[in-house]
């Protein structure tokens, strides 16, 4: 048993060195190069000890809702939309373009473009010239093999280097996205929104714009939260055919019913003018839509021009989609430090506004979250569920307000070992670190909500460090 103990160990010491976390607790017989005090929030440990609750429900808990499904009414209005197509077709194909979405680079810029083709442009010719004895050629034949060269580099470049295009959203394709990624998008957007919904009790949000609002999922996920408060939703997306789509599942799938939102609008573009706020600004799975980084980045600005409470960014889990959410993270947070704009600081995941301890670690790994969901029960899937993984940022105007909590965020999932769990979390002092709760360390309030919590959660802990 010894031994199996101290593989284990061995093998969570790797795992730890490989993802960047700091080990705050170490085994038994080994020196701890840090000795911080965690403890449990005080009015968490009061109501536990109350018995208000249970430590698997504390407040921190922000994963409690299970498999998040498509409303009834939107599966019975997607059914009806596609009552005149193929829909096994359809599905095929839908999970063709998913997987298309989530494997995305953004566009590369055009420097870096251009370095990448003079890169393969020198291999080649570096290439030719090791076969051949070019001083000894005429005129006539080195500009023959130049040619040979120059053709040879752009059918390399086109194989090598990533060719990023927008992708043309007509009828069909928008009916492929609605089949094969409305499901996870309308689950991520209503994990995301239940905590802001959760933590910030006072919100009833009576405006909505959407950048890039596809099938109108986000409209969906607002919607089923704030239905009673909202008055104006605004969704805004390049292709009038996903528009078109979008209100015919607000009239059930029938073009002749009504909406079943009040003002609901649809522009291919956005407004020009800053003077129109909105309280919840949602711009989810867009981003990669955009020609480059220069139009990210005006595009995240005249976005928080037009927020008068949350702004909301969401992109796939994968290293370019975080690397587009860090990108805007970073953008809006020098803004506000150079003076340029109104104050704010980020509500979620983050709890500091500090670099991002991920890029500084600069391992490939992306800072992302897990959702799991029930499939549209369409074509014999029967409601299966799923899993995808996501990136995302939440910016709130203003400063953080006292009531706000800014507890560890768990950025991986939790090892519960026996007698033990293990949490790997992103701190307010923008850390990356690594805890390992035990009853006899920390009580057993503490470490029974350690193994409550969740990836996503907050942990509502203190770490405070000792000298």
């Amino acid at each position: 048993m010894a031994t199996l103990g101290l593989i284990s160990r061995q093998k969570l010491a790797l795992i730890n060195r490989q993802c960047g976390f700091q080990r705050l607790f170490c085994s038994a017989g080994v020196t701890a190069k840090l000795k911080p005090e965690i403890t449990l929030d005080e009015s968490i440990s009061q109501a536990l000890d109350a018995g208000q609750y249970k430590p698997r429900k504390h407040e921190g808990r922000l994963t409690t809702g299970g498999c998040v499904t498509v409303p009834g009414p939107i599966v019975a209005a997607i059914v009806k939309s596609c009552k005149d197509h193929p829909v096994k077709a359809l599905l095929a194909e839908g999970r063709k373009l998913d997987n298309f979405v989530r494997s995305r680079k953004p566009p590369m810029e055009p420097d870096e473009l251009r370095r990448r083709i003079n890169e393969v442009r020198h291999r080649v010719g570096e290439e030719f010239r090791g076969k051949m004895a070019v001083e000894e050629m005429s005129e006539e034949q080195i500009t023959y093999i130049n040619k040979v060269v120059e053709a040879q580099s752009k059918k390399r470049a086109k194989q090598q280097i990533y060719a990023w295009k927008p992708v043309d959203y007509d009828a069909f394709k928008g009916l492929q996205y609605l089949l094969g990624r409305s499901a996870a998008e309308y689950a991520v957007l209503t994990r995301i929104f239940e905590e802001i919904k959760k933590r910030d009790l006072g919100f009833k949000p009576r405006s909505l714009i959407d950048f890039g609002s596809g099938v109108g999922t986000g409209t969906w996920a607002a919607s089923n939260l704030w239905k009673e408060h909202i008055f104006e939703y605004v969704s805004i997306d390049a292709s009038a055919d996903m528009n078109d789509l979008a209100e015919l599942i607000l009239r059930g799938g029938d073009v002749n019913k009504p909406m079943t939102l009040r003002n609901v609008f649809y522009r291919q573009f956005l407004p020009a003018t800053s003077k129109s706020k909105y309280d919840l600004v949602l711009a989810a799975f867009s981003l990669f839509e955009l020609p480059s980084a220069r139009n990210r980045l005006d595009m995240v600005g005249n976005l928080w021009d037009k927020c008068d409470g949350y702004l909301v960014l969401v992109e796939h889990g994968s290293y370019a989609g975080f690397s587009l959410i860090e990108e805007a993270r970073r953008y809006l947070l020098k803004k506000v430090e150079d003076g340029e704009g109104e104050e704010l600081h980020v509500f979620s995941p983050c709890p500091h506004e500090q670099s991002c301890p991920r890029v500084t670690l600069d391992d490939g790994t992306p800072c992302n979250f897990e959702m799991t969901y029930n499939q549209l029960p369409l074509g014999g899937t029967a409601g299966e569920a799923a899993k995808c993984v996501y990136s995302y940022v939440v910016f709130k105007k203003g400063p953080p307000s006292s009531e706000q909590s800014r507890f560890p965020r768990l950025v991986r999932p939790t090892l519960v070992r026996s007698k033990h769990a293990v949490c790997r979390m992103c701190t307010d002092a923008g850390k990356l670190q690594e805890v390992i709760f035990t009853a006899s360390k920390h009580g057993k309030n503490l470490y029974r909500c350690a193994k409550a919590t969740k990836w996503g959660d907050q942990l509502p802990i203190k770490i405070e460090e000792k000298s």
